[in-house]
């Protein structure tokens, strides 16, 4: 998958569980939204981060 695959299953995973109700989740996903889109901006920032 590429990043853009990946952020965009997220923003879709996103909708999905606000459609649900469940806020848990989707607060969840877009803490992982937000991390993929740092590591998109700058790559280096997740070096070593495992």
């Amino acid at each position: 998958m590429t990043d853009q695959d990946v952020i965009a299953q997220l923003n879709q995973d996103i909708t999905t569980a606000e459609n649900a109700g469940d806020e848990d989740t989707a607060n969840r996903l877009r803490r992982e939204l937000q991390t993929a889109l740092r590591e998109v901006k700058d790559p280096q920032s997740s070096a070593g981060s495992d």
